[in-house]
């Protein structure tokens, strides 16, 4: 499975298996918490959902999670 750079980054923010939140992601990623956080996070996340390598997570499915698809991919 190919992955990009950012891919990857983003698998590794979620690898310890706990929800995380868009805050959390954009802080991952050494960038400011801005209006545009939300988008940047999403235009990442959207093709690793289709992957089923994240999931929505929380009550109100704001944060993402790491499925075990996800781990393994990142080992790879």
């Amino acid at each position: 499975m190919k992955l990009s750079t950012e891919e990857i980054q983003f698998l590794q923010i979620l690898s310890d298996g706990r929800r995380k939140t868009y805050v959390h992601i954009v802080k991952g990623f050494g960038q400011p918490l801005t209006p545009m956080a939300p988008t940047f996070t999403n235009r990442i996340a959207k093709p690793l959902l289709k992957l089923k390598l994240v999931k929505k997570a929380g009550l109100l499915k704001d944060g993402y999670k790491i499925t075990t698809k996800g781990l393994a991919a990142l080992k790879e």
